[in-house]
């Protein structure tokens, strides 16, 4: 069992890494609490006297800079993880692949993020405190940590299992090969969903249509609220409940399978 995992050897690793990583993700952090910095110089400098950011949409910048510096941190934290020679000292660690897997789960899900959010919700907090006139109302009274924020973590958490896959699986040019690899699967399901959308499922559509119902694709999950759900044919309803499955259950499973096969036969 000790082999497989041990509760001390993980924590050392953890604390290990995460020390050996601690400036990069603070240079993470720092870039994006510069982007807020810099829009507000350029509301002082280029803006009226009236130009004011809403307290709502810095919230919003504030999320997104946690879940963009979610997704790229596989890329900066172990970017040479798989290299032939940078590698090395990842496979001499005194730790099990689940261990090393896990301590990287919680630098790139966990830690990053959450210093990303802290760092430019200080920020924020301290030019809402000096220029409370340019920075209208403080974004923490507008943050929203509720259903919406949950869904779009897991989402992005999802993505990031993948991206943490792709950067264990190539050696070169790793964020062009992800980006080539997720626009290559994204208009994969696009064409997928249209043909459905136009012939399999033509008639389910159309009754959505007559419903006056706006379903979009970031919303398709949410199809089971609709009223008139149960009036869809059962083919129409399997394929939705599978495809729920199958992103949400069946995918992350296989890029945690994945990168952890990877982490166990690579070669260097």
């Amino acid at each position: 069992m000790k082999e497989f995992f041990d509760i001390n050897r993980f924590f050392k690793l953890v604390q290990k890494e995460s020390s050996e990583r601690f400036h990069m993700m603070l240079k993470v952090a720092a870039i994006f609490a510069a982007l807020l910095t810099g829009y507000w110089l350029s509301l002082i400098v280029f803006g009226s006297d009236e130009s004011t950011a809403a307290a709502s949409s810095r919230a919003s910048f504030i999320f997104f800079s946690a879940m963009l510096s979610m997704l790229i941190a596989p890329f900066n934290l172990y970017k040479s993880y798989n290299h032939r020679k940078g590698g090395i000292d990842y496979v001499l660690l005194p730790a099990s692949v689940t261990e090393k897997y896990l301590s990287m789960l919680i630098n790139c899900v966990i830690l990053l993020p959450l210093l990303t959010f802290c760092s430019v919700l200080l920020v924020d907090t301290a030019i809402t405190t000096i220029t409370p006139d340019i920075f209208n109302g403080f974004a923490i009274s507008s943050l929203n940590l509720g259903e919406k924020f949950a869904k779009g973590y897991v989402e992005a958490l999802i993505m990031q299992l993948g991206f943490i896959y792709c950067n264990l699986l190539f050696r070169k040019y790793k964020v062009t090969k992800t980006l080539l690899s997720t626009i290559g699967l994204y208009i994969f399901f696009a064409m997928i969903t249209v043909f459905l959308i136009t012939v399999v499922f033509k008639d389910d559509f159309q009754m959505m249509n007559d419903m006056n119902v706006n379903i979009r694709i970031d919303k398709i999950s949410d199809i089971s609220n609709i009223k008139e759900f149960e009036n869809f044919s059962s083919l129409f309803k399997t394929l939705y409940y599978t495809s729920q499955i199958f992103f949400y259950g069946l995918l992350p499973a296989w890029f945690i399978f994945g990168s952890y096969h990877r982490m166990k036969t690579i070669q260097y």
